[in-house]
């Protein structure tokens, strides 16, 4: 195995595009990190972004990945950040951060923001990262009687609201929702609308938007009635409503994640309409 020196040596000069070949391998990293993405996730990534999303390898393996997922110039994500775990606390999440943020700076993004871990949030705060708000992974356990469904196709002719969409999430990401509804059953509501997918652990609820309390509600009951999987839901802290919502239906929060940010601004989004995020990779 490389020592440390050599290590960074090939960290600096072993970082290329994310390519569709590389998703086997990008899938064993998510395993052995817990995570909850499938193929189609990796793939949505690097379609709407086939210049932005990285690996680092040593030529033999991918020790490393990171993406990137852009809404216009105002704003674009940093995500997917996998670490082979023979090779951590080696540089290589710094080495990838920067080389997504060399890339979006050079495309002239005002706003970069991503989801921290709290051991990722010491790397990205010395990369001049700042806290925004925090969040929760919220859970629910399956029932006893659970299967993993496949039939969660998209139902995307009921629309999306991307008026109200845009006031939530503070930009306009209609391309991104596009994609993502490929491979979730999407329900709207007049004054809301919200999604259900699959993952290899769990179904993921995400986004949900909604102008009150009571919307969020109908949506919600909605989606979870498709699936009797165990259920990730990750909602923004500040949104006390859906917090209250998810307790009503029997959700604990497992996991704390740190929303960042960096650049020019942060760019404003209303909470209060956002009830679920879409995920931590992508905002």
């Amino acid at each position: 195995m490389p020592n440390s020196i050599q290590r960074q040596a090939y960290v600096n000069h072993n970082i290329r595009l994310f390519q569709s070949t590389d998703i086997p391998e990008a899938l064993e990293l998510c395993r052995v990190s817990g995570w909850n993405q499938l193929a189609t996730d990796w793939t949505r990534l690097i379609e709407h972004e086939p210049t932005a999303c990285f690996v680092i390898h040593d030529h033999e393996k991918i020790l490393g990945t990171v993406t990137t997922t852009c809404y216009g110039n105002q704003l674009a994500w940093i995500g997917m950040m996998l670490v082979h775990e023979e090779y951590r606390r080696q540089g290589i999440a710094k080495e990838l951060i920067k080389t997504c943020l060399d890339h979006l700076h050079s495309r002239k993004i005002r706003c970069i923001k991503l989801d921290a871990t709290p051991t990722g949030k010491l790397v990205y705060s010395q990369l001049g990262f700042q806290d925004e708000w925090s969040f929760h992974r919220w859970q629910r356990k399956a029932d006893d009687q659970a299967v993993a469904r496949t039939d969660l196709a998209s139902e995307y002719e009921t629309g999306w609201n991307f008026q109200l969409d845009k006031v939530a999430f503070g930009v306009p990401r209609d391309q991104w929702l596009n994609r993502l509804a490929k491979h979730s059953h999407v329900t709207r509501y007049r004054e809301g609308c919200g999604m259900i997918r699959e993952g290899y652990l769990a179904s993921y609820i995400g986004p949900v938007i909604a102008s009150s309390p009571e919307t969020a509600r109908h949506i919600v009951k909605r989606l979870l009635a498709l699936t009797n999987r165990t259920t990730f839901w990750d909602i923004p802290h500040p949104n006390r409503s859906a917090i209250t919502l998810a307790r009503e239906y029997g959700f604990e929060p497992v996991r704390t994640l740190t929303r960042m940010w960096t650049g020019l601004e942060p760019i404003q989004c209303d909470l209060n309409l956002q009830y679920a995020i879409s995920d931590p990779g992508t905002g």
